[in-house]
């Protein structure tokens, strides 16, 4: 289920737009670094196995590169609602309850996205003095990753708050069921 609907409030439709164009850059940007990921595991393939000559950095790259792509995939799933969630309760509870259960449950997790923007802005300072070991690049960027994703879920959560209450676009719409 997507993370957008119909907003009742000029804001709501400003942070809707805001959330869609922020989505479409991250999703392309996720391409982009999958894409690069592929490569570099292919080289290093190639490399090793056919030219008896292992490049020293492809394995690094590939590590921040899936770092990225897995926070940055959050983030588009999160606006799209694939993440895995349980809706045995809400497909039983009256529709206000579910509406409140689909509330508590933003709520909850917009404290735990603050909480993870938070700590990935420490570790970025505390790491961006460290360069990396084959890359030679500031360990920051690598977990630059986890406030940039982090921060991109926390505006989807904040602008699903505008939607109306009519329980059409939830992440977890009441009595909506995933078939796997």
């Amino acid at each position: 289920m997507p993370l957008h609907g119909r907003c009742e409030t000029m804001i709501g439709v400003a942070m809707e737009r805001m959330s869609d164009f922020l989505n479409r850059l991250c999703e392309m940007v996720l391409i982009i670094v999958l894409i690069a990921m592929a490569v570099s595991v292919f080289l290093q393939i190639l490399f090793r196995y056919l030219l008896n000559f292992p490049l020293f950095w492809t394995e690094e790259f590939a590590r921040y590169c899936l770092v990225w792509a897995s926070l940055l995939g959050a983030a588009a799933a999160l606006k799209r609602g694939e993440h895995i969630a349980v809706t045995f309760f809400l497909k039983s509870f009256p529709k206000s309850l579910a509406h409140l259960s689909v509330i508590l449950g933003r709520t909850a997790l917009l404290l735990i996205l603050v909480v993870m923007i938070l700590g990935g802005v420490k570790l970025v300072l505390i790491t961006r003095v460290q360069i990396s070991p084959a890359l030679r690049i500031p360990m920051a960027v690598p977990y630059l990753a986890l406030p940039v994703g982090s921060a991109l879920m926390l505006f989807h959560v904040i602008t699903s708050f505008f939607h109306k209450p009519d329980g059409t676009r939830h992440m977890v719409r009441p009595g909506k069921q995933h078939n796997p």
